[in-house]
């Protein structure tokens, strides 16, 4: 008869279903061990889709219009999806900053498109006396790794249209340096966004790079030789850096601006190199499909559930048990012989502490649960707002620079922006060291071409008309730092890389924290850690999967003697 393991998995983000869905995968069965997933959620809903939002149905639309909250696109190789979910992804398949996130939504049929947003680079001008706010595009990409090439802002052509009526001769030479303007200033984008793929390239990398921040590295990097003066580029790549990457980043990231300036930089330049040539993809039926499919074996789900503590179990010391706080009332779970957090570092904090401080001073539990504690406060987070909306002031003020992603940050020239620093939070808004991404979402087939478009906003630095706005979602990201960084090797390590791979390339293991001593000789439930922040990167949708695997096949599976048959996708 198998012998029952029972697993508390706390969390239902993406980490949190990936890992019940590998505990609960029937083809890595023995009948040896069976194990018991217990997924634990304080929400109503499952964590992966609960700040979604529906729109009701309309004209031809038979169904409402699921719209995810965050926007969960990701980038990979070029192949199809396989004609089945059993086929093996392809080597292209595996490109990208994505690969074990696509593996895994190929392997459950999830069905999803390209998706090779087009963007723009705004700078937002607070009102003045003496004039409106203005929101004006200072470059526009077409996407499509940059194939699709750039087009000139409209504020460039100003000083052709104000020459209406002055004759053929001053409308020409106006119109020949406004396309020189643009033609140098596209000669430098291309100058320095090739010298960024340089430096991305990971065989030119110095060790020094693993802690040198991106605003160091900005600074480092400026070119200095007297042809870089004489042509410049110096003012050109500084440009670049904080007007095209640094707001880049702040999206990618929904951080400040001060936050991106101290990030490691090499965990940008992975980004940056992992996602040339490939493509963007969405879920074509949005992320409740992916929930969907990742729980259908679950058997034992708990919402509305918020774990109030976790302590020993009182029939067994080596076990433990969860106590949670329900519109029931307080119920407590017992008989846990695994702990998975797949949830915020900062969430796990407080039900860790409550494990560490139900133990005696010298049990060797505790002090394992402490080093965990430990590791888990060097991590940061920053507060983050969606909004979806009907509102098209949020986007640049001419039609023509208006793209898929709108990226708009506020103008930092002293001239303009003098006395208009906001450093405080509303409802609607945050301060303007964020950068406000306003997406204009593609609509269902057949809804009514009459209603005004949709659009979801991240980090509002200007508030969208209140009668325009359809949702408001408040959310967390994890913020790397150079500090979190080299603590993440307790939860996190990779090996094997080779000279020509990016870190998160290399053979993934876990850290010496991990399971709390359940993998050398401490006797107890083993306490794993995994999340977006568990991993070599950007704390991003791969970040997930990947800290998720490893936690149940190095993990889980390896304490309890349970071999890994196959790999899961």
């Amino acid at each position: 008869m198998a012998r029952e393991v029972k697993v508390a998995v706390v969390g239902s983000g993406l980490a949190g279903l990936t890992a019940a869905y590998l505990l609960a995968d029937n083809a890595q069965k023995t009948q040896d061990v069976n194990f018991e997933v217990h997924l634990f959620e304080k929400a109503p809903m499952l964590g992966m889709d609960c700040s979604s939002v529906s729109l009701p149905a309309t004209g031809l639309c038979d169904h409402s219009w699921r719209v995810d909250v965050p926007m969960r696109s990701f980038q990979g190789g070029t192949q199809t999806q396989p004609s089945s979910p059993n086929d093996p992804p392809g080597p292209d398949a595996l490109k990208g900053y994505y690969p074990q996130l696509i593996a895994l939504y190929k392997r459950l049929g999830v069905v999803f498109r390209e998706a090779d947003f087009s963007y723009s680079f705004s700078l937002f001008t607070p009102p003045t006396a003496k004039q409106d706010r203005q929101i004006n595009a200072t470059m526009i990409y077409n996407g499509s790794s940059g194939l699709a090439g750039l087009s000139m802002p409209s504020i460039l052509n100003e000083p052709y249209h104000l020459t209406k009526g002055r004759g053929f001769f001053v409308r020409a030479l106006t119109r020949a340096w406004t396309l020189g303007l643009f033609v140098l200033m596209t000669m430098h984008i291309t100058l320095c966004y090739l010298r960024m793929l340089f430096h991305a390239l990971p065989f030119w990398r110095t060790d020094a790079l693993e802690t040198t921040t991106f605003g160091e590295w900005a600074e480092q990097t400026v070119p200095t030789s007297f042809l870089a003066r004489w042509t410049g580029m110096d003012s050109a790549w500084r440009d670049y850096t904080h007007t095209v990457l640094l707001p880049l980043f702040s999206a990618v990231c929904t951080a400040p601006e001060e936050d991106v300036l101290q990030h490691p930089v090499e965990e940008f330049l992975d980004y940056i190199w992992l996602t040339l040539g490939t493509h963007h993809y969405v879920v074509v039926h949005g992320v409740r499909e992916v929930v969907s499919k990742l729980t259908t074996s679950a058997q034992h789900i708990h919402l509305s559930s918020n774990i109030s503590g976790i302590s020993p179990d009182p029939q067994d010391p080596h076990l433990a048990a969860i106590h949670c706080d329900t519109p029931q009332g307080s119920i407590s779970h017992t008989g846990f012989h695994h702990i998975i957090f797949a949830t915020q570092a900062s969430r796990a904090i407080p039900l860790l502490s409550s494990y560490r401080d139900s133990l005696s001073q010298q049990d060797p539990k505790r002090q394992a649960a402490e080093a965990q504690l430990q590791c888990l406060e060097t991590f940061e987070y920053r507060a983050t707002i969606v909004v979806n909306h009907t509102d098209p002031t949020l986007l640049p003020d001419d039609r023509r620079d208006q793209r898929e992603l709108n990226l708009i940050s506020i103008d930092r020239d002293p001239a303009v922006s003098q006395g208009k620093a906001k450093d405080n939070w509303s409802a609607t808004t945050v301060p303007f060291s964020y950068t406000m991404a306003t997406h204009v979402l593609r609509p269902p087939k057949g809804y009514p071409t009459h209603l005004p478009a949709v659009y979801q906003t991240t980090n509002p630095i200007i508030p969208p008309k209140e009668d325009t706005i359809l949702s408001i979602a408040k959310l967390e990201r994890a913020v790397l730092t150079v500090k979190s960084k080299e603590a993440l090797k307790g939860l996190y390590r990779e090996e094997g890389r080779k000279f020509w791979q990016c870190a998160s390339q290399g053979n993934c293991l876990l850290g010496e924290l991990q399971g709390a001593g359940r993998l050398s000789d401490v006797q107890g439930p083993g306490l794993w850690i995994c999340g977006s922040f568990a991993y070599a990167g950007i704390p991003l949708l791969e970040g997930c999967v990947v800290s998720a695997r490893a936690v149940i096949e190095q993990g889980v599976r390896i304490s309890e003697g349970v071999e890994t048959m196959r790999s899961p996708w």
